[in-house]
């Protein structure tokens, strides 16, 4: 589950997790860079409190900080420097990175296909890295340095339910193969032989030297040099194979171009990385299009690999795992886990206070007559400036309800007086939830959902606003446990207008959990279990992993 533990009373922040991949250009023709001495970290390291950068790179034998974590900026290809890894064991180049989408954490490959193959994950702050272990099982030996051109591995790759598959390159008979890895020990836990190659590869199984899943489940593979008719292939995770080629054009590099790594971005473009030009490019996966971004710069000499943070955490304004350890009164605050946290200060009520139901812990409201509330001042801050003026958000809240005698607001943005609501979630008299949203045209825009969910059942809601769809009454939606519930009924305005905006910059606008903060008699019936919001609008099957793993978990990581 895409999560970080949030403690209440101190707040635990992971640091940014980056990325890494090497340059292999061929399978034994790398230049190779002194180890650096350094101590290992002891345990993972999750990502992001609020990235600023999609994407990340890694450098290999670069002369300019080796062996070291950047980020890299998507619109310009700058790159700048986080840190070193420290790894004191095997070559100081990072082969491979990639993020893993179920624990959020990042790993990395240190070696290469000559040099070995060491799974490390790597601290997002620093670069650090923190040994797994040497990849290892069948053919494959990982450790690096025990013969010339041994073995090794220069790309790795998560899909989509946190399986890892990683290059394995073997000097002698074996060669070029796929294989799919133990994320937490580094087994090698199958093995499949790639194609035989030609021009330069001729008679030998090709090395991957890049590889990544698009949003589709594909698996695609660079090659660096290793043919002089540039391309990039799909390819079959459960056997290795090709399954397609996609022949590039370049205008600048007709007949040697060198692609060392590729990473879908949050924005579905695959970015790649052209080592020898220390360029960040994009590929169009229709026409084979090379087109050129803009220079790393002078922090590095090659960014050997790329990586993307998930498109759910690039996006992820805050969030709040509501996960005291004890029912009662405790904190003072519930502590938003993302970069520039807007935390909610809790008013503590005889009927509102900490309850764990069914095994989940969140803040419970028992009474119809109380101030008990958790909230925090947004004008000015990242959710002000992130949806003030957009056209799409997603809000998510796990809560489960009885009906109450008012309507009764469960969690979401509204001033301190009521006037105005903002992707307010809330259920009505019937206990059908119902949302209110201010915009740049409308200050009271209210829609219900014609479903009973006043069953004090834990469930998963995800509220999308999205003006840019072309169909009115498709621009709010609501997710209950990743189903769409349909069209809204309108209950006051209007459905938006194509390209009609959030508003969350009135004077006195707060995020607010589980009551009303001027009208004191007006609390919820039920109990909040977690919040986030995000500033697009995630995909349905981005709602339906979301709603899984909450279901499962909405108080800690797992």
């Amino acid at each position: 589950m895409q999560s970080l533990t949030i403690i209440m009373n101190a707040r635990v922040y992971s640091s940014l997790l980056l990325s890494m991949a090497v340059l292999a250009l061929s399978a034994c023709e790398e230049a190779t860079s002194p180890p650096v001495d350094g101590d290992a970290l002891q345990a993972p390291h999750r990502v992001p409190p609020g990235a600023s950068s999609m994407l990340w790179g890694s450098s290999s034998a670069s002369p300019t900080n080796p062996g070291s974590i950047f980020t890299i900026d998507e619109v310009s290809g700058a790159a700048t420097l986080v840190g070193h890894h420290g790894f004191p064991t095997g070559h100081d180049r990072i082969a491979a990175i990639d993020f893993d989408p179920v624990t959020e954490v990042l790993y990395g490959i240190k070696g290469g296909p000559c040099y070995g193959a060491i799974l490390l994950t790597l601290d997002p702050a620093t670069g650090a890295g923190t040994l797994v272990d040497t990849l290892m099982g069948g053919w494959f030996d990982g450790t690096p340095g025990v013969t010339t051109c041994a073995s090794g591995s220069a790309a790795i790759a998560f899909d989509a339910d946190g399986n890892l598959y990683a290059s394995g390159w073997y000097g002698g008979t074996p060669q070029g193969k796929l294989m799919k890895v133990d994320k937490t020990n580094g087994a090698v836990l199958e093995v499949h032989p790639t194609p035989v190659g030609y021009d330069d590869w001729k008679g030998r199984r090709i090395h991957y030297n890049g590889l990544a899943f698009d949003a589709n489940g594909t698996l695609w593979a660079s090659r660096g040099y290793s043919t002089t008719a540039p391309q990039i292939n799909k390819v079959d995770p459960a056997t290795g194979a090709v399954t397609g080629t996609l022949y590039l054009n370049d205008p600048v590099m007709t007949d040697s171009l060198t692609i060392s790594d590729l990473a879908f971005g949050s924005d579905g473009v695959l970015y790649a990385s052209l080592p020898w030009e220390s360029v960040l490019a994009t590929i169009d996966t229709t026409t084979g299009d090379i087109t050129r971004i803009g220079p790393y710069g002078a922090a590095v000499t090659q960014i050997a690999g790329l990586a993307a943070l998930p498109r759910t955490l690039y996006t992820l304004l805050g969030r709040y795992w509501f996960n005291e350890a004890g029912s009662g009164q405790g904190p003072t605050h519930v502590l938003d886990d993302q970069a520039n946290p807007v935390d909610l200060a809790i008013t503590y009520t005889f009927d509102f206070s900490w309850a764990t139901v069914g095994g989940h812990i969140g803040l419970q409201s028992t009474g119809t007559n109380h101030a008990g509330i958790a909230r925090g001042a947004v004008v000015g801050t990242k959710y002000d400036t992130g949806l003030t003026g957009s056209t799409q958000g997603t809000f998510v809240t796990v809560a489960a309800w009885t009906d109450a005698p008012h309507v009764a607001p469960i969690a979401g943005f509204l001033t301190a007086s009521d006037n105005r609501r903002t992707a307010l979630l809330a259920s009505d008299v019937a206990g059908r939830p119902q949302a209110t949203f201010t915009t740049d045209m409308q200050n009271n825009l209210s829609v219900v959902w014609p479903v009973a969910l006043g069953d004090n059942t834990r469930r998963v809601l995800h509220l999308i606003y999205d003006s840019n769809q072309a169909v009115a009454e498709e621009r709010i939606r609501l997710y209950v446990n990743g189903v769409d519930q349909g069209n809204a009924l309108i209950l006051s305005g209007s459905f938006p207008a194509l390209g009609e905006t959030l508003k969350l910059s009135d004077t006195g606008m707060e995020l607010q959990v589980a009551n009303r903060a001027k009208r004191q008699y007006r609390p919820m019936l039920g109990t909040v279990f977690y919040y986030a919001a995000y500033n697009a609008v995630l995909t349905d099957a981005e709602i339906t992993k979301n709603a899984t793993d909450l279901l499962a978990d909405d108080d800690t990581t797992p």
